[in-house]
């Protein structure tokens, strides 16, 4: 039997018809769970005919029209506006919760002390698994990586597809960050996040800012809180791969423009000193036993942190030359 309703709201959101089948998948998933939450908001951004249609399927969901910033960012914010909960859940439109995934957040979130908690998002392959693709780099399609805790610890930040954060917090730091009005023109690319220039990762940039207003304050992984997070054949791709590196460069870059280096790139820094040369090891002696995708993944582990720097390096001249 399910336990009693919870204190929180969840929030999804949406921009894509083409990506409806997900919806529908991710919006059953939160009527499954064994604390159901309090309310299940969905935020169509931008896309008339989509929120029509969410709206006439799903008649005991609350959705609205993104009212703020085109983009992930704008999208969550306009949820959070309309919610009742004390807590706010999100998770991606093309992710699955399991379901004790509220319950294990809500459990993290008990002690007052803890302002937010993320959890474990595990691949769902929509083609085959690609034997090159190092599980060092699983953040490029937004699931859980490699040099993250296996049990529940604190963490810096939380990824953005599958966390709980008190209302409190959110309203502390003005919500998650929509853009500085001097920033390039912003877009929509891969599943629904901007990622024009000017972009900062939002998950992240709301984490250190929460910890910045309240030092005390702690944010926890838990991977017992799962959610399916689905990949499609494009996001495995070379090309996807060398792209998102990219960009994830230039945003860490004006991250640490908004929050300062030392705790914009804190967990990176660790990464890329232990975890990633760690995994090229790890790929050298797979190769040695045998398995030819050892070194593909070794590769694959290098490429990717040269296209990180170049986006970096490119990002933080951008930002010197803007500030000029």
């Amino acid at each position: 039997m399910p336990s009693p309703a919870s204190a929180t709201s969840v929030v999804v959101s949406t921009y894509d018809d083409k990506r409806w089948e997900d919806l529908v998948a991710c919006l059953h998933s939160l009527e499954r769970q064994s604390r159901p939450p309090l309310e299940t908001i969905v935020v169509v951004d931008h896309n008339p005919d989509l929120l029509v249609k969410t709206k006439q399927e799903f008649p005991a969901a609350t959705v609205i029209a993104n009212q703020r910033s085109r983009g992930l960012a704008g999208a969550r914010n306009s949820g959070v506006a309309v919610s009742g909960g004390e807590i706010v859940a999100f998770i991606d439109d093309d992710a699955r919760a399991e379901p004790e995934w509220l319950e294990e957040l809500e459990g993290c979130i008990s002690d007052p002390t803890t302002v937010g908690a993320g959890g474990a998002l595990l691949p769902l392959w929509q083609g085959p698994e690609p034997a090159w693709f190092p599980r060092e780099f699983y953040w490029v399609f937004g699931c859980s990586y490699t040099g993250l805790p296996d049990r529940l610890a604190p963490v810096r930040n939380p990824i953005g597809a599958n966390m709980a954060v008190r209302k409190s917090a959110l309203a502390q730091v003005s919500g998650f960050r929509e853009g500085e009005s001097d920033d390039a023109p912003r877009e929509i690319r891969s599943r629904g996040v901007v990622r024009a220039g000017g972009n900062v990762p939002d998950d992240t940039d709301l984490a250190i800012r929460v910890k910045q207003q309240l030092p005390d304050a702690v944010w926890l992984y838990q991977p017992a809180a799962r959610v399916l997070h689905s990949v499609t054949p494009e996001r495995t791709s070379l090309g996807y791969f060398l792209r998102r590196c990219y960009e994830e460069g230039g945003g860490k870059a004006n991250l640490s423009r908004y929050v300062g280096s030392s705790d914009g790139l804190s967990s990176e820094r660790r990464h890329l000193a232990v975890v990633l040369p760690r995994g090229v090891a790890q790929g050298v002696g797979d190769l040695v036993r045998g398995d030819r995708n050892g070194a593909l993944r070794a590769a694959a582990i290098v490429t990717g942190i040269l296209s990180s720097a170049v986006g970096f390096l490119v990002a933080t001249i951008a930002g010197i030359l803007k500030r000029g």
